[in-house]
Parts: C-alpha cells; sequence; structure tokens
C-alpha cells in the first residue's frame, strides 16, 4: 500500500487560501461589524503601481452600506483605503464586537439587583 500511496501521491493537500480578508465596522453601531474575503485573482483590479477594489459592503447586523475604495500595491499589501459610511478595523477588533454582539444578555433580575444595590 505504501507503494501505491507514493506513486500516486498519497493524499492530495489542502487547498492554499490566498485570500486577502478585511474587516469593517459600519458608523451606525459599534457591533455591526462585517469580515470580507477578497480573491486578488479575480476582484482586484489593476491600477498603475498596484491594485484597486471597488465595494458597496451592507453590514451583518443593520444592514447600512459602506462604501469602500481600497489599494494595495503589486504584493496585495494595503496602502490606501476610503471608506464612506463605516471604518476598517483589525481581526481582533472584528472578534472582539462579535464575542461581545453574542454575549448573553444579563437576567433582569441580576440587573434589578445591581439597581437596588446602587440606590443603597
Amino acid at each position: 500500500m505504501g507503494f501505491l500511496r507514493k506513486l500516486f501521491g498519497g493524499r492530495p493537500s489542502a487547498p492554499q487560501d490566498n485570500g486577502i480578508y478585511l474587516y469593517f465596522r459600519s458608523k451606525r453601531a459599534a457591533d455591526a461589524v462585517t469580515k470580507i474575503r477578497i480573491e486578488p485573482k479575480y476582484d482586484l483590479n489593476a491600477d498603475g503601481n498596484g491594485y484597486v477594489w471597488h465595494k458597496t459592503i451592507v453590514d451583518s447586523r443593520y444592514f447600512s452600506k459602506i462604501n469602500a475604495i481600497v489599494h494595495f500595491d503589486g504584493n496585495h499589501n494595503l496602502t490606501v483605503s476610503d471608506i464612506d459610511g463605516g471604518e476598517l478595523i483589525s481581526a481582533e477588533s472584528y472578534e472582539a464586537a462579535l464575542a461581545e454582539r453574542n454575549k448573553p444578555d444579563e437576567p433582569e433580575e441580576e440587573k434589578e439587583e445591581e439597581a437596588a444595590d446602587d440606590n443603597s
């Protein structure tokens, strides 16, 4: 069996993800965050010294529009961005906003007890 694996290459390797990931926050609310994957081969347009990407993004929470024009150098590194209706954020900020949004609400009883303690 080992001979056949060597002959036919064994298990196929997992495809490599060459996508560029950008994270956006809508101006509407701090928890209105969206993750976007850009496929450089298909989504970027050549622009003199590098590439440009134009996109209207709809946030994942309130469905408000974020218009983005993002420029990349020849190595697909972000150089300049013009964002209207939101902002670019880091992956860490995106994860923190999702964690905050998905955090279970505090039960009403605990909120009332805290308010009573504050008034004492």
